[in-house]
């Protein structure tokens, strides 16, 4: 019998199928979303003054910027504390603009915040 016929062909690709799909969501376990600034504003972690467009750019500046050189850490990660001197240094290095790093520490301060509500 060719032992690339029939149900043996297929029940191996089920089950590389099976042993891919098991390993993406072993991944995902244990990990939550980068929230947005309506999760932030839904948390209760914006202030009526706070510029919520401000913590949008920041929101896309970490993704976009930070996540193209390294990984990404959750906003929870770190306490409000712990990110500022991050912020700056590595807001140097990236080459982000006075504006931008402020967007930035608004967005992480806030993200860190909610996350900190939540454990």
């Amino acid at each position: 019998m060719n032992p690339w016929s029939g149900n043996r062909v297929t029940g191996w690709i089920l089950a590389f199928a099976l042993a891919f799909l098991a390993g993406i969501a072993g991944c995902a376990v244990g990990r939550t979303s980068v929230p947005t600034a309506e999760d932030l504003s839904v948390a209760g972690v914006l202030s009526g003054k706070t510029n919520v467009e401000a913590v949008r750019r920041g929101r896309v500046i970490f993704v976009t910027e930070c996540g193209a050189c390294h990984k990404l850490y959750l906003p929870g990660e770190y306490s409000p504390q712990e990110w500022r001197p991050i912020v700056k240094r590595m807001a140097d290095r990236a080459s982000l603009g006075t504006e931008q790093a402020l967007d930035l520490d608004m967005y992480l301060t806030a993200a860190s915040l909610a996350a900190r509500q939540m454990r």
